[in-house]
């Protein structure tokens, strides 16, 4: 019963951890290169990677070490949210090949999610939409 608790705590944890950060990107108070910078510090601290080396594994692995860390779907798909808003945020201040990256690893994430998920989400269909249409623009 306590393992539970403990995990469940985990969770609510990282999902607070990960709204911080959203919220932060979406106030835009500092450039963005900077902010990017401190989000990719705090994902470092937090859940032991490097974004940049999360970037580019291959999708496989990329889900297995989310997986890994997040511990639940709410989370990946808040992870998912903040890669999309760090690719909204990287087209400022870095290439747009680096904002695709973004943009399709959340991408991938959305979409597992989708297929191993027990409910659906009228709002995860929506964000694939949305990614699909920024991935295509």
């Amino acid at each position: 019963m306590e393992r539970r608790d403990y995990l469940i705590h985990q969770i609510q944890e990282m999902g607070a951890f990960l709204a911080r950060l959203i919220l932060r990107l979406q106030k835009k108070e500092v450039q963005p290169s900077a902010e990017i910078a401190s989000v990719a510090h705090e994902l470092e601290d937090e859940l032991g990677f490097k974004l940049n080396d999360l970037l580019f594994l291959d999708n496989a692995a990329f889900i297995e070490l989310v997986q890994e860390k997040l511990l639940a779907d709410e989370n990946m798909e808040q992870f998912a949210v903040l890669l999309e808003q760090l690719g909204d945020v990287a087209l400022e201040d870095e290439t747009f090949l680096r904002q695709q990256i973004y943009y399709r690893k959340a991408m991938e994430l959305l979409v597992f999610v989708d297929r191993n998920s027990q409910s659906y989400s009228m709002q995860r269909q929506q964000r694939i939409v949305t990614i699909r249409t920024k991935l295509n623009a």
